[in-house]
Protein backbone atom coordinates (compact mmCIF):
# COMPACT_ATOMS: atom_id res chain seq x y z
CA UNK A 1 0.00 0.00 0.00
CA UNK A 2 1.38 3.44 -0.95
CA UNK A 3 2.41 5.84 1.81
CA UNK A 4 -0.30 8.39 1.00
CA UNK A 5 -2.99 5.74 0.90
CA UNK A 6 -1.64 4.21 4.12
CA UNK A 7 -1.69 7.57 5.91
CA UNK A 8 -5.32 8.14 4.92
CA UNK A 9 -6.34 4.63 5.98
CA UNK A 10 -4.39 4.68 9.26
CA UNK A 11 -6.12 7.92 10.22
CA UNK A 12 -9.60 7.14 8.97
CA UNK A 13 -9.90 3.31 8.57
CA UNK A 14 -11.44 3.60 5.10
CA UNK A 15 -10.02 0.38 3.64
CA UNK A 16 -13.25 -1.30 4.78
CA UNK A 17 -14.90 0.42 1.82
CA UNK A 18 -12.62 -1.43 -0.57
CA UNK A 19 -9.20 -0.85 -2.06
CA UNK A 20 -10.70 0.50 -5.28
CA UNK A 21 -12.69 3.13 -3.38
CA UNK A 22 -9.61 4.20 -1.42
CA UNK A 23 -7.45 4.33 -4.58
CA UNK A 24 -9.97 6.61 -6.24
CA UNK A 25 -10.15 8.84 -3.17
CA UNK A 26 -6.34 9.12 -2.98
CA UNK A 27 -6.16 9.96 -6.67
CA UNK A 28 -8.83 12.66 -6.23
CA UNK A 29 -7.07 14.23 -3.22
CA UNK A 30 -3.79 14.47 -5.12
CA UNK A 31 -5.62 16.00 -8.08
CA UNK A 32 -7.09 18.60 -5.71
CA UNK A 33 -3.59 19.50 -4.52
CA UNK A 34 -2.14 19.62 -8.02
CA UNK A 35 -4.93 21.75 -9.47
CA UNK A 36 -5.52 23.79 -6.25
CA UNK A 37 -9.19 22.93 -6.47
CA UNK A 38 -11.65 21.78 -3.78
CA UNK A 39 -12.19 18.20 -2.68
CA UNK A 40 -15.95 18.83 -2.78
CA UNK A 41 -15.65 19.73 -6.47
CA UNK A 42 -13.31 16.96 -7.62
CA UNK A 43 -14.88 14.08 -5.68
CA UNK A 44 -18.34 15.08 -4.42
CA UNK A 45 -19.51 11.45 -4.06
CA UNK A 46 -16.71 10.62 -1.58
CA UNK A 47 -16.41 13.90 0.30
CA UNK A 48 -19.20 13.31 2.82
CA UNK A 49 -17.76 9.90 3.72
CA UNK A 50 -14.21 11.08 4.31
CA UNK A 51 -15.30 14.20 6.20
CA UNK A 52 -17.57 12.15 8.48
CA UNK A 53 -14.61 9.84 9.19
CA UNK A 54 -12.33 12.78 10.02
CA UNK A 55 -14.88 14.21 12.47
CA UNK A 56 -14.87 10.89 14.36
CA UNK A 57 -11.15 11.05 15.22
CA UNK A 58 -9.02 13.63 17.02
CA UNK A 59 -6.02 15.81 16.18
CA UNK A 60 -3.68 13.56 18.19
CA UNK A 61 -4.48 10.60 15.92
CA UNK A 62 -3.65 12.61 12.80
CA UNK A 63 -0.44 13.98 14.33
CA UNK A 64 0.62 10.49 15.51
CA UNK A 65 0.28 9.02 12.02
CA UNK A 66 2.21 11.96 10.56
CA UNK A 67 4.96 11.43 13.15
CA UNK A 68 5.29 7.80 12.07
CA UNK A 69 5.90 8.97 8.49
CA UNK A 70 8.53 11.46 9.67
CA UNK A 71 10.38 8.73 11.60
CA UNK A 72 10.18 6.43 8.58
CA UNK A 73 11.45 9.15 6.23
CA UNK A 74 14.46 10.48 8.16
CA UNK A 75 16.73 7.46 7.46
CA UNK A 76 15.67 7.45 3.79
CA UNK A 77 16.65 11.11 3.58
CA UNK A 78 20.05 10.35 5.12
CA UNK A 79 19.25 12.49 8.16
CA UNK A 80 19.18 9.91 10.95
CA UNK A 81 21.46 11.23 13.74
CA UNK A 82 22.74 13.97 11.46
CA UNK A 83 23.40 17.60 12.45
CA UNK A 84 20.48 19.83 11.47
CA UNK A 85 19.17 23.34 11.94
CA UNK A 86 15.47 23.76 12.66
CA UNK A 87 13.03 26.58 12.06
CA UNK A 88 9.76 27.28 13.85
CA UNK A 89 7.16 29.58 12.36
CA UNK A 90 3.44 30.09 11.85
CA UNK A 91 1.86 29.32 8.47
CA UNK A 92 -1.51 30.64 7.33
CA UNK A 93 -4.36 29.21 5.30
CA UNK A 94 -6.76 32.05 4.38
CA UNK A 95 -10.47 31.37 4.77
CA UNK A 96 -13.63 33.34 4.21
CA UNK A 97 -15.76 31.14 6.44
CA UNK A 98 -18.10 32.83 8.88
CA UNK A 99 -18.04 29.93 11.34
CA UNK A 100 -14.38 29.60 12.31
CA UNK A 101 -14.92 31.23 15.73
CA UNK A 102 -11.95 30.67 18.03
CA UNK A 103 -10.31 28.28 15.56
CA UNK A 104 -9.22 31.04 13.17
CA UNK A 105 -7.00 34.08 13.63
CA UNK A 106 -6.59 37.37 11.74
CA UNK A 107 -3.87 37.28 9.10
CA UNK A 108 -0.52 38.69 10.21
CA UNK A 109 0.38 39.90 6.73
CA UNK A 110 0.44 43.64 6.13
CA UNK A 111 -2.86 44.99 4.85
CA UNK A 112 -4.63 41.62 5.35
CA UNK A 113 -5.60 41.81 9.02
CA UNK A 114 -9.28 41.76 8.06
CA UNK A 115 -8.89 38.28 6.54
CA UNK A 116 -9.43 35.28 8.80
CA UNK A 117 -6.94 32.42 8.48
CA UNK A 118 -6.45 28.92 9.74
CA UNK A 119 -3.01 29.04 11.33
CA UNK A 120 -0.57 26.25 12.13
CA UNK A 121 2.64 26.34 14.14
CA UNK A 122 5.23 24.37 12.22
CA UNK A 123 8.66 22.96 13.03
CA UNK A 124 10.89 21.94 10.13
CA UNK A 125 14.44 21.07 9.22
CA UNK A 126 15.84 24.00 7.22
CA UNK A 127 19.42 22.77 6.89
CA UNK A 128 20.76 20.72 5.15
CA UNK A 129 17.41 20.92 3.32
CA UNK A 130 13.76 21.56 4.09
CA UNK A 131 11.78 18.74 5.69
CA UNK A 132 8.56 19.44 7.66
CA UNK A 133 8.58 17.63 11.00
CA UNK A 134 5.22 18.58 12.55
CA UNK A 135 2.44 21.15 12.55
CA UNK A 136 -0.14 21.89 15.24
CA UNK A 137 -3.23 24.12 15.05
CA UNK A 138 -2.71 27.63 16.44
CA UNK A 139 -6.08 28.98 17.60
CA UNK A 140 -7.11 32.19 19.34
CA UNK A 141 -7.25 30.41 22.69
CA UNK A 142 -3.79 28.79 22.37
CA UNK A 143 -0.62 29.98 24.09
CA UNK A 144 2.18 30.29 21.54
CA UNK A 145 4.93 29.53 24.06
CA UNK A 146 3.25 26.32 25.23
CA UNK A 147 2.76 25.09 21.65
CA UNK A 148 6.36 25.94 20.76
CA UNK A 149 7.75 24.16 23.83
CA UNK A 150 5.71 21.06 22.99
CA UNK A 151 7.12 21.07 19.44
CA UNK A 152 10.67 21.42 20.76
CA UNK A 153 10.13 18.51 23.14
CA UNK A 154 8.83 16.45 20.22
CA UNK A 155 11.81 17.37 18.02
CA UNK A 156 14.19 16.19 20.75
CA UNK A 157 12.66 12.70 20.55
CA UNK A 158 13.54 12.40 16.86
CA UNK A 159 16.86 10.81 15.75
CA UNK A 160 18.44 14.18 14.98
CA UNK A 161 21.30 16.26 16.37
CA UNK A 162 19.91 19.79 16.72
CA UNK A 163 22.63 22.40 16.19
CA UNK A 164 20.36 25.45 16.23
CA UNK A 165 16.70 26.49 16.24
CA UNK A 166 15.82 29.72 14.42
CA UNK A 167 12.88 31.97 15.34
CA UNK A 168 11.52 35.27 14.10
CA UNK A 169 10.75 38.22 16.38
CA UNK A 170 7.28 36.95 17.29
CA UNK A 171 8.88 34.28 19.51
CA UNK A 172 10.98 36.55 21.72
CA UNK A 173 9.17 35.67 24.95
CA UNK A 174 10.65 35.21 28.41
CA UNK A 175 8.84 31.91 29.05
CA UNK A 176 10.15 30.35 25.85
CA UNK A 177 13.67 31.69 26.44
CA UNK A 178 13.60 30.25 29.96
CA UNK A 179 12.68 26.80 28.63
CA UNK A 180 15.45 26.84 26.03
CA UNK A 181 18.06 28.09 28.48
CA UNK A 182 17.17 25.27 30.91
CA UNK A 183 19.84 26.41 33.36
CA UNK A 184 18.66 24.03 36.07
CA UNK A 185 18.60 20.95 33.84
CA UNK A 186 21.84 21.99 32.11
CA UNK A 187 20.50 20.73 28.77
CA UNK A 188 19.81 23.96 26.85
CA UNK A 189 18.27 24.12 23.42
CA UNK A 190 20.57 26.06 21.03
CA UNK A 191 18.56 28.99 19.70
CA UNK A 192 18.80 32.20 17.69
CA UNK A 193 15.85 34.59 17.92
CA UNK A 194 15.35 37.81 16.00
CA UNK A 195 14.37 40.37 18.66
CA UNK A 196 11.81 43.15 18.70
CA UNK A 197 13.27 46.62 19.20
CA UNK A 198 11.91 47.38 22.64
CA UNK A 199 13.17 50.31 24.69
CA UNK A 200 15.75 48.08 26.40
CA UNK A 201 16.98 46.74 23.07
CA UNK A 202 17.21 50.25 21.63
CA UNK A 203 19.51 51.17 24.49
CA UNK A 204 21.82 48.29 23.59
CA UNK A 205 21.72 49.37 19.95
CA UNK A 206 22.72 52.89 20.95
CA UNK A 207 25.77 51.50 22.78
CA UNK A 208 26.92 49.39 19.80
CA UNK A 209 29.22 50.72 17.09
CA UNK A 210 29.31 47.63 14.88
CA UNK A 211 29.04 44.30 16.72
CA UNK A 212 28.58 43.73 20.44
CA UNK A 213 26.69 41.57 22.92
CA UNK A 214 25.13 42.03 26.35
CA UNK A 215 23.69 39.83 29.08
CA UNK A 216 20.01 40.66 29.36
CA UNK A 217 17.59 39.64 32.11
CA UNK A 218 13.93 39.07 31.24
CA UNK A 219 10.88 38.61 33.43
CA UNK A 220 7.62 36.68 33.31
CA UNK A 221 5.04 35.37 35.78
CA UNK A 222 4.09 31.73 36.20
CA UNK A 223 2.46 29.78 39.02
CA UNK A 224 2.10 32.98 41.07
CA UNK A 225 5.86 33.53 40.92
CA UNK A 226 8.12 35.77 38.90
CA UNK A 227 10.90 34.24 36.86
CA UNK A 228 13.98 36.02 35.52
CA UNK A 229 15.65 34.09 32.69
CA UNK A 230 18.86 35.46 31.19
CA UNK A 231 19.88 35.55 27.55
CA UNK A 232 22.64 37.05 25.45
CA UNK A 233 21.51 39.95 23.27
CA UNK A 234 23.70 40.38 20.20
CA UNK A 235 23.58 43.66 18.27
CA UNK A 236 24.90 43.70 14.71
CA UNK A 237 25.06 46.78 12.50
CA UNK A 238 25.97 45.34 9.08
CA UNK A 239 26.83 48.69 7.51
CA UNK A 240 27.37 51.29 10.28
CA UNK A 241 28.89 53.93 7.98
CA UNK A 242 26.37 54.03 5.12
CA UNK A 243 23.33 52.88 7.14
CA UNK A 244 24.05 53.67 10.81
CA UNK A 245 20.38 53.29 11.77
CA UNK A 246 20.14 49.68 10.52
CA UNK A 247 20.71 47.25 13.38
CA UNK A 248 19.87 43.58 13.77
CA UNK A 249 19.24 42.46 17.39
CA UNK A 250 19.29 38.77 18.26
CA UNK A 251 18.92 36.67 21.39
CA UNK A 252 20.97 33.50 21.67
CA UNK A 253 22.66 31.08 24.04
CA UNK A 254 25.43 30.35 21.54
CA UNK A 255 28.83 31.98 21.23
CA UNK A 256 28.14 35.44 19.74
CA UNK A 257 29.98 35.66 16.43
CA UNK A 258 29.23 37.28 13.11
CA UNK A 259 29.22 33.81 11.55
CA UNK A 260 26.29 32.93 13.81
CA UNK A 261 24.41 36.01 12.61
CA UNK A 262 25.02 34.95 9.01
CA UNK A 263 23.07 31.77 9.72
CA UNK A 264 19.81 33.59 10.41
CA UNK A 265 18.80 34.24 6.77
CA UNK A 266 18.44 30.46 6.40
CA UNK A 267 15.20 30.83 8.35
CA UNK A 268 13.67 32.63 5.40
CA UNK A 269 13.99 29.37 3.49
CA UNK A 270 11.31 28.03 5.85
CA UNK A 271 8.83 30.54 4.45
CA UNK A 272 9.87 30.05 0.82
CA UNK A 273 9.64 26.26 1.10
CA UNK A 274 6.13 26.51 2.49
CA UNK A 275 5.20 28.29 -0.71
CA UNK A 276 5.93 24.94 -2.34
CA UNK A 277 3.51 23.39 0.16
CA UNK A 278 0.93 25.93 -1.01
CA UNK A 279 1.39 24.65 -4.58
CA UNK A 280 -0.09 21.37 -3.38
CA UNK A 281 -2.70 22.99 -1.16
CA UNK A 282 -5.60 20.59 -0.63
CA UNK A 283 -8.59 22.88 -0.37
CA UNK A 284 -11.90 22.21 1.28
CA UNK A 285 -15.04 24.26 1.75
CA UNK A 286 -15.49 22.79 5.22
CA UNK A 287 -15.08 25.02 8.28
CA UNK A 288 -14.44 22.06 10.59
CA UNK A 289 -10.97 22.48 12.20
CA UNK A 290 -10.13 18.75 12.13
CA UNK A 291 -10.85 18.52 8.42
CA UNK A 292 -8.60 21.49 7.68
CA UNK A 293 -5.85 20.06 9.91
CA UNK A 294 -6.03 16.66 8.21
CA UNK A 295 -5.58 18.16 4.74
CA UNK A 296 -2.78 20.42 6.02
CA UNK A 297 -0.76 17.46 7.33
CA UNK A 298 -1.56 15.39 4.24
CA UNK A 299 -0.03 18.19 2.15
CA UNK A 300 3.11 17.94 4.30
CA UNK A 301 3.20 14.17 3.66
CA UNK A 302 3.36 14.98 -0.06
CA UNK A 303 6.30 17.34 0.60
CA UNK A 304 8.20 14.60 2.47
CA UNK A 305 7.62 12.05 -0.28
CA UNK A 306 8.70 14.58 -2.89
CA UNK A 307 11.93 15.15 -0.93
CA UNK A 308 12.60 11.40 -0.87
CA UNK A 309 11.98 11.25 -4.62
CA UNK A 310 14.38 14.15 -5.24
CA UNK A 311 17.20 12.73 -3.10
CA UNK A 312 16.97 9.00 -3.81
CA UNK A 313 15.91 9.04 -7.46
CA UNK A 314 15.75 12.25 -9.45
CA UNK A 315 14.64 15.79 -8.81
CA UNK A 316 11.42 16.98 -10.42
CA UNK A 317 9.39 20.08 -9.71
CA UNK A 318 6.66 19.56 -7.13
CA UNK A 319 3.73 19.96 -9.53
CA UNK A 320 5.18 17.36 -11.88
CA UNK A 321 5.72 14.99 -8.97
CA UNK A 322 2.05 15.34 -7.99
CA UNK A 323 1.04 14.57 -11.57
CA UNK A 324 3.21 11.46 -11.54
CA UNK A 325 1.69 10.22 -8.24
CA UNK A 326 -1.83 11.01 -9.41
CA UNK A 327 -1.27 8.94 -12.54
CA UNK A 328 0.09 6.02 -10.50
CA UNK A 329 -3.01 5.92 -8.30
CA UNK A 330 -5.35 6.39 -11.27
CA UNK A 331 -3.85 3.27 -12.86
CA UNK A 332 -4.95 1.31 -9.79
CA UNK A 333 -8.57 2.34 -10.26
CA UNK A 334 -9.80 -0.62 -12.31
CA UNK A 335 -13.51 0.18 -12.12
CA UNK A 336 -13.93 3.94 -12.37
CA UNK A 337 -17.34 5.53 -12.14
CA UNK A 338 -19.26 5.42 -15.42
CA UNK A 339 -19.57 8.71 -17.28
CA UNK A 340 -22.78 10.67 -16.71
CA UNK A 341 -25.56 9.89 -19.15
CA UNK A 342 -25.93 12.12 -22.19
CA UNK A 343 -29.28 13.83 -22.25
CA UNK A 344 -30.61 14.57 -25.70
CA UNK A 345 -33.21 17.19 -26.31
Amino acid sequence: MGIIKRFINKCLSLLRLGSEWLNKLTCSIIEVGRTESYIETVSPSQTDTIHKAIKNIDAQTIAHEFESIVRWALPLLGLKWKHVKLGIDVTEDPTWTEFGAQNVRPSTHKGMHHIQTWQYLNISIIEPFFVPLMSVPYRQTDDLDTLTIDLLKYAKTLPLIIDLVLFDRGFYHAHLIDFMENRRGKKPTPYLVFVKKTDAVKEYIYQTDYFDWFEHTMEYSKDKSKWHPKTTLVIWKPDPIVHPDVAWPFATNQKPTQELMDVYPKRWGHESEFRVHDEGHIKSKSSHPLIRFFYHLLGMVLIILWRIQSIRKEHVVFKRYLKFVERKYSELVIFPDPPPPIISY
